[in-house]
């Protein structure tokens, strides 16, 4: 982060200082006196089960220089007073944007968002100083302390932005305000705070309130809502997918299990090879190509690059333990990236396939409906085993009948799972977080590399 000054603080989220240098200068932002240093600025933002007002003596002996509050401290402490350090975080975040001219990404949409925004980096990291948002700080809290990252130096900023709910995209786009966005896909994820599909398409349009006017937005041309997006765009939007009719298309060939060729319809003589079993990462790699192309990364080093993208636990990282292969994308699910995770996982080669499902949640009314046509997927592509934990996942475990078999906890699932498996069994492991499914793969792993 560079310097920011009392004075900018101020301007920016309309507080007041007391007890304050002011010529003060902050070298970084905190909102957790655990990690205050030296010279950084502590916000103190209140939640339900803490309030970071009651820790601010501590960032101070930490090192923090001032902190942020809505309530004076009886103290000579240097404060700033603001009526809400949740909205005043987002002011600072916004402010200190504003102070760069690099490109700025924004990246939003219900699957790939996470594996989008690291793929991008990774390609422009072969050309330029890029800055992201570490893991998945992306929404109103870890959006603005993954802004305060931007320094001096960064050639190209890429942001993820994740949203639950209405307004959520449109208040963190006004603190990314972003030269390029990418709407990665309209599906299924947090459905069950939306009427339907079609209102959480709307949600995911907020980020182009805020995106530069004479920007770039790139939309998924498969999800069917390419048409919605353009109406919302002063320019038609980039459509990237598989089918006809893309702006940027892709072709799927040579898929052997561990790895599948990707080709680019318009493009002659390159082939982008991509190391991942689930074929739906061809959807992160087509926006990722078209960006580090866009920015003048050699078509030739953008195909080595792509090749040398590792995908990341929890997202479709395999795993080899003694003979036994572990899929795991135990981070998350939805209707849609459940699907096609099931559909590319049967088509592996092995002893026996065994699908590890954990409940798909926030779907609220459509969460019976929609695992009932999972179960029927499932049922029809006659794994060997199968193996679910969370409320409605037993839904799908019991219309498969003796093979399925119903768990109250991963920590069970688990258990069994570790006794149940054999030398050149196939184990997909998938889940929204809610099921922890990452205990599963854990403990499996430790109890075979043992």
């Amino acid at each position: 982060m560079e310097p920011v000054s009392l004075k900018e603080i101020v301007v920016w989220t309309g507080g007041k200082a007391f007890y304050a240098h002011k010529n003060s200068n902050f070298e970084n932002i905190s909102t957790d006196s655990r990690t205050a240093s030296k010279g950084s600025l502590f916000v103190a933002l209140k939640g339900k089960k803490f309030d970071g007002h009651n820790f601010a003596f501590e960032a101070i002996k930490a090192g923090a220089k001032a902190v942020v509050v809505e309530r004076t401290l009886n103290t000579n402490l240097p404060q700033i007073i603001v009526s809400d350090t949740l909205k005043a975080l987002g002011d600072i975040a916004a402010g200190y944007r504003r102070k760069f001219v690099c490109p700025i990404i924004g990246i939003t949409g219900s699957d790939g968002k996470t594996t989008t925004k690291e793929m991008c980096a990774h390609l422009l990291s072969t050309e330029f100083n890029v800055c992201k948002n570490q893991g998945n700080f992306n929404n109103e809290i870890g959006l603005p302390l993954s802004v305060f990252s931007l320094t001096k130096d960064t050639e190209i900023g890429i942001f993820e932005l994740g949203m639950n709910g209405y307004g959520q995209l449109k208040y963190l786009s006004s603190i990314l305000q972003p030269d390029i966005a990418i709407i990665t896909s309209a599906g299924y994820a947090h459905l069950g705070f939306f009427k339907s599909r079609s209102d959480l398409a709307m949600t995911k349009a907020e980020i182009l309130q805020h995106t530069f006017f004479d920007g770039i937005v790139l939309v998924n041309n498969d999800t069917g809502f390419t048409k919605f997006f353009s109406g919302k765009t002063c320019f038609p939007p980039v459509r990237v997918g598989m089918k006809k009719h893309s702006d940027f298309r892709g072709i799927i060939s040579d898929y052997d299990g561990d790895a599948f060729t990707l080709r680019i319809e318009k493009w002659n003589g390159i082939d982008f090879k991509i190391k991942s079993w689930n074929g739906t990462i061809a959807y992160p790699s087509l926006f990722s190509i078209f960006i580090a192309d866009y920015f003048g990364v050699p078509r030739r080093k953008i195909a080595k690059s792509i090749y040398e993208f590792g995908l990341i636990s929890g997202r479709g990282k395999l795993k080899d333990c003694r003979g036994i292969r572990i899929f795991d994308e135990s981070y998350n699910a939805n209707p849609g990236s459940m699907r096609m995770a099931l559909r590319y996982f049967a088509k592996q080669k092995a002893k026996r396939k065994i699908a590890v499902i954990g409940s798909m949640a926030e779907l609220g009314k459509w969460s019976e409906f929609y695992h009932r046509e999972i179960a029927g997927i499932v049922k029809n592509l006659c794994f060997d085993a199968v193996f679910t934990v969370g409320d409605d996942a037993g839904i799908i475990s019991k219309f498969c009948g003796e093979k399925g078999r119903h768990f109250e906890t991963p920590d069970d699932l688990a258990v069994c799972l570790r006794d149940f498996v054999k030398t050149g069994d196939a184990i997909l492991v998938k889940g929204s977080r809610i099921n922890k499914l990452e205990i599963v793969v854990q403990k499996l792993t430790d109890s075979l590399e043992r």
